[in-house]
């Protein structure tokens, strides 16, 4: 049984590193970036329009933790999130990131939490989010979380971006996602 669950992981994660290098039905091994990617939707054109006063942009999130079981909770593990939607996204002329200040909401207590994220543009493309530089500031009651995410992927679309990535707290691992979305024009 051992051989044949070894046979089955080792198949499995070889399949996983295969998928990353297939070639794309345009001939590319998939690092090139999507046409769409320099169309609408990118942190350049979200700066350039809330600069210029030309649209709004808007983040919802979710936090979540998986808490382990305690003595009282018996084998049960629980889970806390804490969410947030529309908060508007804001910019300052000549920062090479984005923010969002949210006012969250916790599943467990109803508390209010605060959120403070900094969503940075990679050096050499003002178009591409840095996976490796996405800022969060996490106050809860006596609490603060101040870390960047990791394990990060970025999935832009045309009229959204969608950002999925983990943190670290005190052993906890925390789940967090973040959706960038547009308001209609205001010229």
């Amino acid at each position: 049984m051992k051989n044949l669950f070894s046979i089955i992981t080792l198949v499995c994660m070889t399949l996983s590193i295969q998928a990353n290098n297939f070639i794309n039905p345009d001939g590319s091994n998939g690092n090139t970036l999507p046409n769409y990617l320099f169309a609408d939707m990118n942190l350049m054109t979200i700066k350039s329009d809330i600069d210029n006063n030309k649209r709004s942009y808007f983040m919802t999130g979710s936090f979540t933790v998986l808490k382990t079981p305690t003595k009282k909770d018996g084998d049960v593990a629980k889970t806390v999130d804490v969410s947030f939607r529309n908060n508007q996204v804001l910019s300052r002329k000549g920062s090479t990131y984005i923010q969002a200040n949210a006012q969250a909401k916790r599943n467990d207590n109803n508390s209010i939490n605060e959120f403070r994220i900094y969503v940075n543009h990679e050096k050499n493309n003002e178009k591409i989010i840095d996976k490796r530089n996405i800022k969060v500031n996490w106050k809860t009651g006596s609490l603060e979380v101040v870390d960047k995410l990791k394990n990060v992927s970025v999935i832009y679309q045309e009229d959204g971006i969608l950002i999925i990535g983990t943190m670290q707290k005190n052993g906890f691992t925390i789940g967090v996602t973040l959706a960038i979305s547009k308001d209609v024009k205001l010229i």
